[in-house]
């Protein structure tokens, strides 16, 4: 039987870490579905820096290496090189020689190094120091040493993924960006980021134009308008455009929201062949919100995202595997960004409740906590929250801050797969909140796959998944009210068996889905429109 072979197109910037992304585990799902699969094989392009954090995901998803090939441009710039040098040894305070140079180069204009940077991300190898026609003299030296030494410092403070707060808590690190950034959102460094992945997604354009025996490309995220310019028949899939809908909450993010905005506009238009999650983001947002046609648009759901096989243990013992989960809680507890309080707790047998996300406006957290903190101060139960999302969150770390959670709230961010099964099965209650999302949430699966119950909010995409009435009654509440959000949570907590029993049917069912089911509606669409 031939093989056909299909592309993925991945164009995350540098520092991105999957395993923080839904597309991430969505990826690996994806990917572990097509294993049934005999006729099926994916070619993944991606960054120079991709590489090496995709495999090391789909390793710790148990995504078998005989499914997928990653052809990635070869060697990583130099400016990114250097930075990540930096950035392990970001507490030593040695190199004030940088400080010094910083301020003589501060003198050129902006249009100089804006030119300079261009030219130094797409250094790759020394050769490439001397390969720029009508660069001499000082810029010449400008490009070397900025390509090679300087302006990681300069990516660093304007980086879309890391903060300057996490990055490094050197006063002498934040001398630097402080001197070299002429502004926060629109600065020298936004610019010398947006170049090193522009001639990146160049490098991969140059390969992908090589792979003649890929016979349509897929692209799982609509944040890259340049999947486009791939000659071949191309299906792009539209999780959700949460920035139109929550522009209060992203617009923190300031002229980088537009930007974001701008291409998923522009991926959207110049689309083809479309595919979401759910009805819901169909019609709404694609049809009734940008104006597509129907036709253009499939709608593929998910099947259960399940955690029960990775927190097993071979042969079957389950004395043992409770043991060993909950020596992974412990081990992620004290990992916590509430370090003073967690760094030496013992109690594994901690009850909690577990919301796993990250904090972005839609997810809704600041209505969790506020419900949180009412069942905690007013209804007396002795749980703890157990958030995954990053506790520098200003509003979050506020909230919490103010009303003195910082031993009851405790961010458990960076978890790998097994530590995050781990906490699904030891909570009490899994929680989401979320105000909207692409497709029904994972949280459901996820957490009845290793017998944890769970409340969600209700949203449309849950309720085209979680149709049956007595179920909604039990699970759902009004993601806007916290009165109601915590009247279902100690419901739960108190009517743990029945919910469980309710949800575990409606599981059932949902399990008939499986992943390669999923794959194989795709490569159906992939498969038409191939077609010559």
């Amino acid at each position: 039987m031939p093989v056909k072979e299909y592309g993925i197109y991945i164009a995350y910037p540098p520092m991105s870490d999957l395993k923080k992304e839904g597309l991430g585990r969505y990826l690996a799902m994806f990917l572990k579905g097509a294993e049934a699969l005999d006729d099926v094989r994916f070619t993944i392009v991606c960054p120079s820096w991709s590489k090496e954090a995709l495999e090391e995901l789909f390793e710790s998803e148990r995504v078998s290496s005989l499914l997928f090939t990653i052809e990635t441009p070869q060697g990583a710039p130099y400016v990114l090189k250097f930075f990540e040098k930096l950035h392990q040894r970001r507490k030593n305070r040695k190199g004030r020689w940088i400080v010094n140079l910083t301020r003589k180069i501060k003198g050129y204009s902006r249009e100089f190094w804006h030119g300079v940077a261009s030219s130094a991300v797409k250094i790759h190898s020394v050769p490439d120091i001397f390969s720029f026609a009508g660069i001499t003299g000082v810029k010449l030296l400008a490009v070397s040493i900025v390509g090679v030494i300087a302006i990681p410092v300069l990516f660093v403070a304007a980086s879309i993924v890391y903060t300057l707060k996490t990055l490094s808590k050197s006063r002498s690190f934040q001398r630097i960006v402080s001197m070299l950034m002429p502004s926060a959102g629109n600065g020298f460094a936004m610019h010398l980021f947006d170049e090193m992945h522009r001639a990146e997604l160049d490098r991969m354009q140059s390969i992908i134009a090589t792979l003649d025996f890929v016979k349509a490309w897929y692209c799982p995220v609509a944040f890259w308008p340049s999947f486009h310019n791939i000659a071949k028949p191309r299906l792009i899939c539209i999780p959700d455009v949460w920035p139109t809908d929550f522009p209060v909450g992203f617009a923190k993010n300031g002229d980088r929201l537009k930007l974001i905005v701008d291409r998923v506009g522009e991926s959207i238009y110049r689309a083809d062949n479309l595919v979401t999650y759910s009805s819901h983001i169909k019609w709404k947002t694609l049809v009734d919100h940008y104006g597509l046609r129907s036709d253009k648009i499939s709608v593929i759901h998910h099947a259960p995202n399940r955690m029960d096989e990775f927190n097993k243990i071979s042969p079957i013992n389950p004395e043992l595997s409770l043991k060993y989960c909950k020596a992974l809680l412990l081990g992620a507890i004290r990992r916590s960004a509430n370090y003073k309080y967690s760094k030496d707790f013992q109690n594994n047998e901690v009850k909690y409740l577990f919301y796993a996300s990250q904090f972005r406006p839609n997810k809704n957290v600041l209505t969790l906590l506020q419900a949180y903190l009412h069942l905690l101060r007013n209804k007396y139960i002795s749980h703890k929250l157990f958030l995954t999302g990053n506790g520098d969150n200003a509003d979050v770390k506020e909230f919490v801050t103010r009303h003195r959670l910082q031993n009851d709230v405790l961010f458990l961010h960076g978890l790998s797969t097994s530590e995050l099964a781990a906490c699904y099965q030891l909570a009490d209650l899994a929680v989401n909140p979320s105000f909207a999302e692409g497709g029904c949430p994972f949280t459901f699966t996820e957490a009845l796959s290793v017998g944890t119950p769970v409340v969600m909010a209700r949203i449309p995409v849950t309720e085209e998944v979680l149709t049956d009435p007595d179920l909604q009654q039990v699970t759902l509440f009004d993601p806007y009210s916290w009165q109601d959000c915590a009247n279902r949570i100690e419901w739960g907590l108190h009517h743990r068996d029945e919910l469980l029993e309710v949800q575990n049917k409606a599981f059932e069912q949902l399990s008939r889905r499986t992943w390669t089911d999923v794959v194989n509606e795709h490569v159906a669409i992939l498969d038409r429109i191939s077609q010559p």
